[in-house]
């Protein structure tokens, strides 16, 4: 089943999603058993980090 980040999103709880955002923002490697909505949900930060804008990152692990 593909899954949107929109639904990965929604599917995460907030301290899963603000963990993985930190690590991203980190640039730290992640963890080799994320589940399929976890790496949709980190491959859509990239994006944004890539193509958008990097500090929207941190709407996920600041209040």
């Amino acid at each position: 089943m593909e899954m949107t980040f929109e639904q990965a999103e929604a599917s995460l709880s907030q301290e899963r999603k603000a963990y993985l955002a930190r690590l991203m923002w980190e640039k730290s490697t992640l963890p080799d058993d994320l589940t399929e909505p976890e790496k949709v949900f980190c491959f859509g930060l990239y994006a944004l980090e890539e193509y958008e804008e990097r500090s929207a990152i941190r709407r996920y692990f600041e209040p």
